[in-house]
């Protein structure tokens, strides 16, 4: 037999029985959504490929043949990428038997129901021998058992269980016995024992023994330990780069991590030391009659089996079942979470063509690993389980990464893994048990969004509020749900009051058709806005978009109902109370009306504006910056040239005059009518002019967002313009002072 045809044949038997991964329960979860027909193969016994030869009475040894050890060594050293989830299979299997023996203690007359208490599983390490034990007290194994399972690389026992028991139910659809994630004992391990005694009346105690080079050996166990009842005990000789599993604390991690919630009690043999109060005997030598012994405190150190998983997996019950307060004590405890108190959660299952349990909770602050990135790829929030059995937690399609803060648990059978249980397939069950998840996170922050303690969806907005303006952008199949869920600030806003566009729309003037909004680097700036004092004036009311992420999300909602949004920072603002036309008409006549200064400051402002344009909604400003249809806003800008010289880019001149703004002038306005002055009596080449022109437009830019490129040259027009009125009142005080003199003389010169 050829190497590659050996991996054929073991691929394909593991699909076609369903049982490649002893911890997956059907072909659909371990391999996805697969049609392969592979009904022509069968799994690889050992005792197929090789020849039993009988060593003595007790024990006989089979030998494998050099394709099968190869195949061994790639399920053994490439199979997995993570050694710590030998615990984690080996646990799995030793629950799985514990279950079987359960449910055979009540239906099979053949078991012995003398020993009814509940399964175990204890495990102890030996430091001085380098082993790991871990036994059950579950169904245990037959000699011939022993062979079939443990002696093909792709077996499954359970499966077969399940497969005896005609169509099964939930309560024994077990995750797996012996097959591939036995074998994960040699992740950690250079030799396995495996000591059994099947719960069958009269059963012997046998011993299964390999290094998983040539040759495994079965033989009756009457030297050592005697297994009570029934059961399975596992003894791993420890490699020596794997001696840090033989720790307690390590091995109490690992359990807590993935095996926390099995259903049957997970004991370690660890050292506990405990303080106690005794007297102490040299302070009491001198001690009257009368007087009370003095006492002091000794650490007292006893061993013992300590349990791990106490705590419950409160998805598999009923709602009904559940209080608030268990909900909350598993969110803290699952999610050490011990300061947090979730603001809500639902609680439900998927039952049919897929079965899926789940708990989510939207927490009621960011999480720290999100404070410092909002998609950090070390934030666990999805965990996923399989009958109990923690999987993983870094699958990130199981939810899209808008719902990146969304925490909790999902368990299903159906999940499409691949063979060692660490990448999740992209599948049709993927995708619905996705979609679930995505529409009851959904109803969990609209639920909160129609609290009466609106206090609530404000400490949520301003925790995860930024996530669904991500979910309005990259989600377009959800999009039209999220964007309900938005809030904003408003001109009509005070403090943290936000408005939903909803409620924008319920405010509006009567025939207002458009939904204003200005975009600028927060609240005050907003406030300040030229753009928005356009609209506002008017008494329409303007949402404030303060953050880059606005800009871009707000891209992807141009309508909302029947309601148009309107950016007023853009050109050709046209409001719901006039006629286009007559706009239009008014705009060439103001033009036309103030010629000379609209030229003089598209010559004096070349370079900086694109064109000039006199304009009559402003109300208090001189002159504001706004840019055309498709220009960015000053905040966009600012982002772009940090993202350019991030990436090692120049901020100098990346967005060329595409961006460059139009300056819009008010020519009611005091200072546009004193420049309009000078430029007419003074003439173009005018020195004051020019500088005014320029104060012009730098007020503008500063309070349309922009920053001032030149702030020296912007310095020295401000101390130039400070100079001369310094200049003008010393005049002023100098004429004032001369004429009072002269005064004073004329009065003197009549008195005399």
């Amino acid at each position: 037999m050829k190497f590659s045809h050996a991996i054929t044949v073991v691929v394909a038997s593991a699909v076609a029985v369903g049982a490649f991964v002893p911890s997956v329960p059907s072909t659909r979860m371990m391999m996805g959504a697969s049609n392969t027909k592979t009904t022509s193969f069968s799994p690889l016994a050992m005792s197929e490929v090789v020849d039993a030869v009988t060593v003595d009475e007790s024990a006989e040894t089979f030998e494998f043949q050099a394709e099968v050890g190869r195949v061994m060594d790639i399920i053994i050293n490439s199979l997995y990428s993570n050694r710590d989830v030998f615990l984690r299979e080996l646990v799995s299997n030793a629950a799985d038997a514990c279950d079987k023996k359960r449910f055979l203690s009540i239906t099979s007359d053949e078991a012995d129901g003398a020993n009814l208490d509940e399964p175990t599983i204890q495990i102890k390490s030996d430091k001085e021998a380098m082993t790991i034990t871990i036994e059950d007290s579950g169904v245990g194994m037959t000699k011939a058992e022993l062979q079939n399972n443990l002696g093909r690389i792709a077996q499954s026992g359970t499966k077969k269980f399940v497969e005896a028991l005609g169509e099964g139910s939930a309560d024994v659809n077990l995750i797996g016995q012996f097959g591939v994630g036995f074998y994960s004992a040699y992740l950690v391990a250079d030799k396995v024992e495996v000591v059994t005694k099947s719960m069958q009346a009269d059963s012997p105690q046998f011993k299964w023994t390999s290094d998983a080079s040539s040759s495994y050996t079965i033989s009756e166990e009457n030297t050592g330990e005697p297994i009570e009842g029934s059961g399975t005990r596992l003894i791993l000789h420890l490699k020596d780069d794997a001696l840090e599993y033989m720790e307690p604390a390590k091995l109490q991690e690992l359990l807590e991590h993935y095996s926390e919630f099995v259903e049957f009690p997970i004991s370690v043999w660890k050292e506990k030391t405990e303080y106690k109060q005794v007297p102490d005997e040299e302070a009491n030598k001198d001690l009257a009659e009368d007087e009370e012994p003095k006492m002091k405190t000794v650490p007292e150190t006893t061993e013992g089996y300590e349990q791990m998983n106490t705590n419950k997996p409160i998805w598999l019950r009923s709602p009904s079942e559940v209080t608030e307060e268990e909900y909350k004590d598993f969110y803290q405890s699952a999610f050490r979470a011990s300061y947090d108190e979730p603001l809500a959660h639902t609680h439900f299952s998927l039952e049919g063509q897929i079965e899926c349990k789940s708990i989510l909770y939207i927490p009621g602050m960011l999480p720290f690993e999100l404070s410092k990135d909002m998609f950090d790829e070390d934030a666990r929030n999805i965990r996923l389980y399989v009958k109990r059995v923690f999987i993983n937690d870094k699958f990130d399609d199981i939810v899209p990464r808008w719902l990146k803060f969304v925490r909790g648990v999902v368990d299903s059978q159906d999940l499409p893994l691949n063979v060692s249980r660490e990448i999740l397939q992209k599948s049709k069950v993927l995708s619905i048990i996705n979609k679930r998840l995505v529409r009851k996170s959904l109803d969990m922050i609209r639920d909160i969004a129609s609290d009466e303690d609106e206090s609530k969806y404000i400490m949520f907005w301003n925790n995860f509020g930024k996530y669904l303006k991500v979910g309005v952008i990259e989600d377009a199949r959800n999009k039209d749900d999220i964007i309900p869920l938005l809030r904003f600030l408003s001109s009509k806003s005070s403090g943290e009051e936000y408005a939903s566009l909803d409620e924008y729309i319920e405010g509006m003037k009567e025939n207002q058709k458009q939904i204003y909004y200005v975009t600028a680097d927060g609240t005050e700036k907003a406030q300040m806005s030229p753009a928005a004092e356009k609209v506002r004036s008017r008494g329409y009311e303007v949402l404030y978009l303060t953050e880059p992420l606005d800009e871009i999300m707000i891209e992807s909602v141009t309508q909302y109902k029947e309601f148009k949004l309107v950016d007023v920072s853009k050109e050709g603002l046209n409001l719901d109370d006039e006629d286009q036309e007559e706009r239009k008409k008014k705009e060439e006549e103001l033009n036309e009306d103030h010629k000379a200064v609209k030229d003089y400051l598209e010559t004096s402002l070349t370079g900086k504006v694109s064109k000039v344009k006199m304009t009559d909604l402003l109300a208090e400003s001189p002159a504001a910056l706004v840019q055309s249809a498709y220009g960015m806003s000053p905040t966009m800008q600012r982002y772009m040239k940090a993202q350019n010289v991030a990436s090692g880019g120049s901020d100098a001149g990346m967005m060329g005059s595409f961006n460059q703004a139009v300056l819009e002038v008010n020519p009611a306005h005091p200072i546009v009518q004193d420049l309009e002055r000078m430029v007419k009596s003074q003439g173009e080449g005018s020195a004051e002019a020019k500088n005014f022109a320029e104060m012009l437009y730098d007020v503008a830019a500063l309070t349309s967002g922009y920053e001032i490129e030149d702030s020296g040259d912007f310095a020295q027009r401000i101390l130039s313009m400070m100079t001369s009125k310094a200049k003008s009142d010393v005049k002023d005080v100098e004429v004032e002072a001369t004429s009072v003199v002269q005064e004073h003389v004329e009065d003197n010169h009549e008195n005399v």
